[in-house]
């Protein structure tokens, strides 16, 4: 075993340890960094600094299941020493893959703009002329496919509309999945595709993408967001509301600032009140026009912190972050704002 002191060159910021962290902690197999860092600290966006890259030994970056890892203080400092093991697996990933598996392989974005989207294959129909497709069933599909490859079927859903008020995607809403055939028709432009699985029903213009066997990387580290911005989407656009490993879709991305492993906080908006004593205390959306419009504008209560969201997925304009941790449910337009 190897023993390596990890440290920060900087500690301009508090860390909040948590009171019940433990002396020692062996990393077992199905671990998170998410969920190890909140052994040891109340925030755990703040993992990295504690944490540091140590060029010295190998994989400095990550975390396997058998290290050992013992929390101690030097000069009033908090830091991590680590006893790395001799058996090296796959190290443990930042969140758990089964709580966004769906969301891995399968896009949930497609583009605004109608040009990119018309290069897209779909689904053209059967000669059945059904408009609505189950599993079992051939389908054809405008466009080229590779024969005995899977490609997921998406229904375009909603224009999402990002902080500036501008529609930047679609809701990607996953319906099922085809495997190619052979190409028909002049110049091959049809596939005759054997429908496999469906979600929901597979309809006419349907899109039809690749699957992504290979998903995206789980080994990040989580940091705080250094923007605000807002949720402006629910990853199951049919719930209506979100939870705790639920994906939610959010304003920005990384054109703007946001990348992988950013931590925000989700932040409830404070109501607004009406009346100025104990006797006439409204909430606003209960009273009338009248005392709405006399109210006062800073009769507002204020914003409250529910939780947190971590993002693991980024586009140009928006972003996936699945909700790690949540007090209340979460939904549609709560803002997301850079943790304290």
């Amino acid at each position: 075993m190897a023993s390596v002191l990890l440290a920060t060159a900087s500690m301009a910021d508090t860390l909040e340890v948590n009171e019940n962290h433990p002396t020692k902690y062996v990393v077992q197999k199905g671990d998170t960094l998410w969920d190890i860092s909140g052994k040891f600290l109340k925030k755990p966006w703040y993992w990295p600094k504690i944490w540091n890259v140590n060029p010295q030994i190998d994989d400095p970056h990550w975390i396997y299941p058998g290290d050992v890892l013992t929390l101690v203080w030097i000069d009033g400092k908090p830091y991590i020493k680590r006893e790395a093991t001799t058996q090296k697996g796959n190290p443990i990933p930042t969140i758990n893959a089964e709580a966004i598996k769906t969301f891995l392989r399968n896009d949930v974005i497609l583009p605004y703009d109608q040009a990119q989207l018309d290069k897209y294959p779909y689904v053209a129909g059967n000669n059945e002329e059904r408009r609505l497709f189950a599993e079992t069933k051939d389908v054809y599909v405008n466009g080229k496919l590779n024969k005995g490859q899977q490609y997921g079927v998406y229904h375009k859903g909603q224009a999402l509309i990002n902080d500036e008020g501008n529609k930047v995607a679609y809701h990607a809403i996953f319906t099922g999945v085809v495997v190619g055939g052979d190409q028909y028709g002049k110049d091959g432009k049809f596939n005759k595709s054997y429908l496999v699985k469906n979600k929901t029903a597979v309809s006419n213009g349907d899109y039809v993408l690749p699957i992504d066997d290979n998903g995206y990387g789980l080994y990040f580290v989580p940091k705080a967001a250094t923007v605000d911005t807002t949720i402006i989407g629910l990853a199951e656009e049919s719930s209506g509301v979100a939870a705790i490993y639920d994906t939610v879709i959010i304003g920005k991305g990384s054109k703007d600032g946001v990348s992988v492993g950013d931590v925000f906080s989700i932040s409830r908006t404070g109501v607004k009140l009406v009346g100025e004593t104990a006797d006439d205390t409204s909430y606003a959306t209960m009273a009338g026009a009248g005392r709405r419009l006399v109210s006062s504008s800073d009769n507002v209560l204020p914003d409250d912190v529910i939780g947190q969201a971590l993002v693991y997925r980024t586009y140009d304009n928006v972003a996936l972050a699945i909700i790690m941790n949540s007090s209340d449910p979460v939904f549609k337009g709560y803002k997301l704002v850079k943790p304290e």
